[in-house]
């Protein structure tokens, strides 16, 4: 088995776990053929947000997916864009404090002679 292959069962078998707890704190039942539905609805959407934030960190020439990326992905969707911020607030306040003393590459500068 692949690695995406392995991926994609521990997604199913976690989504229809999830789903079942759910079911049975909300006092409802789900047939194994929903279920099974359900979890391959989630991997294929939890496939497009990876291509997505994929995008969005190699459009501003990151090769690395940061907070801003996850935020630009839900900004349609108000709660989850709320509980993003909420999170990431949580995490910068609870971040280290970065040297104060930044470096900032300078640009090679070229001679020209005209």
């Amino acid at each position: 088995m692949n690695t995406e292959q392995q991926i994609k069962q521990h997604i199913c078998t976690y989504s229809k776990r999830i789903t079942g707890e759910a079911g049975d704190q909300l006092g409802m039942k789900f047939e194994s053929h929903a279920l099974d539905l359900i979890a391959e609805l989630t991997y294929k959407k939890l496939s497009l947000y990876g291509a997505d934030l994929e995008a969005f960190a190699k459009h501003a020439r990151r090769s690395m997916v940061t907070a801003d990326d996850v935020k630009l992905l839900v900004r349609r969707n108000d709660s989850l864009k709320k509980l993003v911020d909420e999170k990431a607030q949580r995490l910068q306040e609870n971040k280290p404090p970065e040297a104060t003393g930044s470096v900032k590459r300078k640009r090679k500068t070229t001679n020209s002679t005209s």
